[in-house]
């Protein structure tokens, strides 16, 4: 009285397995995901003692949370501004993606756009710089680490109704 095969039951094992072992982003793509996240290791101190990893300060999760939200327009830019950054070393001699580059050859890309005559070029690195630095040092594990006391009085955080939506997405309870 058997209702799967072996064959059958391991398929289903693994497929049920690899359902919750996936992160599961609602803005970005996931080679989005692989790009902000190598951009994110060179320009955000991670390598330093005492200050947390990308997965720490939930630095994905919440870029993913804040553009989710914010109109198709600002989406649109944002996704442009990636995929200008994935494509960009293939412009300057290098023959890989930005999200394929070791960390020694993002740093020193990103050293050459810091130094660029190309307002766009510096406007794409220096707004993704901006909003991933915002989301890294916007979240608690960082603040001891800068010294930085958090809010007077310490009020109790207060999610808004989007940040609760978002949160019943991710869990699956919500469309």
């Amino acid at each position: 009285m058997h209702f799967f095969s072996r064959k059958s039951f391991l398929a289903l094992l693994l497929f049920c397995a690899g359902i919750k072992s996936k992160i599961r982003y609602f803005y970005f793509s996931d080679s989005e995901t692989k790009t902000v996240t190598a951009f994110s290791e060179v320009v955000l101190p991670i390598r330093e003692p005492g200050m947390p990893s990308l997965d720490e300060a939930n630095v994905m999760r919440r870029l993913d949370e804040e553009l989710y939200f914010v109109s198709e327009e600002i989406q649109e830019d944002f996704h442009s501004a990636v995929m200008v950054l994935e494509y960009l070393p293939i412009l300057y001699g290098q023959f890989s993606f930005f999200s394929n580059l070791s960390l020694e050859k993002r740093e020193v890309l990103l050293f050459e756009l810091a130094n660029t005559d190309s307002d766009i070029l510096r406007a794409v690195v220096g707004n993704l710089k901006l909003l991933v630095c915002l989301v890294y040092y916007g979240h608690k594990s960082t603040w001891n680490s800068i010294s930085y006391p958090g809010p007077f009085a310490n009020p109790p955080e207060k999610w808004s109704e989007a940040r609760i939506h978002y949160q019943n997405l991710v869990k699956g309870r919500g469309v």
